[in-house]
């Protein structure tokens, strides 16, 4: 299931990623590869899929240079394909119909493959990818050394080069400033919290990306469990300290006025359409708003991103301010 719609009562657990980078052995790095040789890797990695279809499913093959710049930002809203991608003209990625697997070809490394899926679900999230990653190998030969393990064009993934992140929202912590502590507890062991898209963005609407900084010296196990005990300790700590704002006037006449707004708006910024449904997700979640909404939250952050506002509005050429004005359309139909 498509990680965004997710029926979950988890709403601090938002999704589960879990990427293997990986690069054909007989292939220099795409930072240095002549088109021969992407066009060569492409095929090799191509025809493996199409091999194994019985284990990987059907995939939807999607060249970048066929794309045009905003159906490629869809995707990266989405999370199937990461923002180096969107600008890579030689690239592509092949994505399942449930979108639950996509892999990104020609990206920092011949492959990367990446399950996401709604909730908390770190091991199913690694079986998939890791199913993936067997049946490519079957075909073609991975850059590998006994020493080091996985040969990766950056060397921070070198090792196991996975990469593991549960997304979560964490609006408590967030609105008692204790994220911050947090944020330094989790470097110290080891992982790296970051933004809704990753390395250098901003944790708008409190969704925070928590993932293993290390890749070498641990097994794919390890980095699962460490991530999940982590992970689960964070979660408590919001649910303590949602526990704390409950009954404070000002949180509840804060998160009421989040629900007007979002109601009655007529011109929204991507940003403050996370913020303000976050606040719903809050007030909801500790009894303060006992309203439904339409649409999932989560859902409706996803499809306000501005290519996706341009994808719902036909392909229309908006401006921002435009895009604002179709934001607000959107959410106050959905709420």
């Amino acid at each position: 299931m498509i990680w965004y719609k997710k029926n979950s009562n988890d709403d601090i657990m938002v999704s589960t990623r879990v990427r293997l980078a990986r690069n054909v052995a007989k292939y220099p790095f795409p930072n240095v590869m002549t088109k021969q040789d992407i066009d060569g890797a492409k095929q090799d990695i191509i025809s493996a899929l199409e091999n194994e279809k019985a284990v990987v499913g059907e995939l939807k093959f999607t060249e970048m240079t066929d794309t045009d710049i905003s159906e490629r930002q869809v995707l990266m809203e989405r999370h199937l394909i990461s923002s180096e991608l969107v600008e890579k003209s030689n690239a592509a990625v092949a994505v399942s119909a449930d979108e639950e697997l996509s892999i990104m070809l020609m990206e920092e490394d011949h492959i990367r493959i990446q399950s996401i899926m709604g909730g908390f679900a770190l091991k199913e999230a690694y079986e998939l990818a890791n199913k993936a990653d067997d049946a490519i190998e079957k075909h073609v030969e991975f850059a590998f050394s006994e020493k080091y393990g996985y040969l990766t064009a950056c060397p921070t993934n070198t090792g196991t080069g996975m990469r593991a992140s549960v997304m979560m929202h964490l609006p408590a912590l967030t609105m008692t400033g204790n994220i911050d502590r947090i944020i330094r507890s989790a470097s110290n062991l080891g992982l790296e919290v970051r933004g809704l898209y990753g390395e250098g963005s901003k944790a708008y609407g409190s969704l925070y990306q928590l993932s293993n900084r290390i890749t070498l010296g641990l097994s794919e196990e390890e980095i699962i469990e460490k991530l999940e005990n982590i992970a689960g300790q964070i979660k408590s700590r919001e649910e303590e300290a949602r526990e704390a704002i409950k009954d404070k006037t000002e949180v509840a006449d804060r998160l009421w006025r989040s629900l007007g707004t979002l109601r009655y708006a007529r011109s929204l910024t991507s940003r403050e359409a996370k913020t303000l449904l976050s606040d719903y997700i809050l007030g909801s979640s500790i009894g303060i708003i006992d309203e439904k909404i339409k649409q999932s939250p989560i859902e409706l952050m996803v499809l306000t991103e501005p290519a996706n506002i341009t994808k719902i509005a036909g392909g229309a050429d908006l401006s921002a301010a435009e895009r604002d004005i179709k934001r607000a359309e959107i959410v106050r139909s959905s709420v």
